[in-house]
């Protein structure tokens, strides 16, 4: 296997990208850019069949819509994608997204701690439920008391009522 040095397989890389970005690009043209290189044609291809391969996997990650705030969703897809790079990889995705990787630790420490905090507030809503249940127990019976309470002071009041009007009032004899 032959290493070739960072710069000229930079410069391969960065045409192998403007070639991806052409939307018609010409036939023949990775073959032409191998032999402008020096470099055998196979392992132009590999490079950009690996060049595909991180786009692909690239593409597939939801970034940030506003420039600089990532939603929850890329935020865990950035998680779960970077989870089984190499330090390489990590690296370059890490420079591609604009992230920094104290960042993307803190995110995959979110998303392991994710169930214990759901299941921590959970019991707390749980306990609140709980509570505002028992309170509004404890006033329907309180109104349940005042409501018969002013039922039998209404019918006193009408009972009164009708005794005056049968016997005369107190004060007229």
């Amino acid at each position: 296997m032959n290493f070739y040095p960072k710069d000229q397989k930079a410069a391969v890389v960065k045409k192998l990208i403007e070639l991806a970005n052409n939307p018609s690009p010409p036939i023949g043209a990775i073959a032409e850019i191998a032999r402008q290189a020096g470099i055998p044609g196979n392992t132009v291809y590999n490079w950009n069949a690996d060049l595909k391969h991180k786009a692909k996997s690239f593409d597939n990650a939801p970034t940030s819509d506003t420039g600089g705030t990532w939603s929850s969703v890329a935020k865990f897809h950035a998680v779960l994608i970077t989870a089984k790079m190499s330090e390489l990889e990590l690296g370059e995705y890490l420079r591609t997204n604009g992230l920094l990787k104290e960042e993307l630790e803190a995110w995959r420490h979110v998303c392991e701690t994710a169930n214990d905090t759901a299941a921590t507030t959970a019991r707390k809503y749980r306990s609140a439920l709980t509570a505002e249940q028992t309170r509004t127990k404890k006033l329907e019976a309180e109104l349940t008391r005042k409501e018969k309470a002013l039922a039998e002071t209404a019918a006193l009041l009408v009972l009164r009522g009708k005794a005056g009007a049968i016997w005369g009032a107190a004060g007229d004899e």
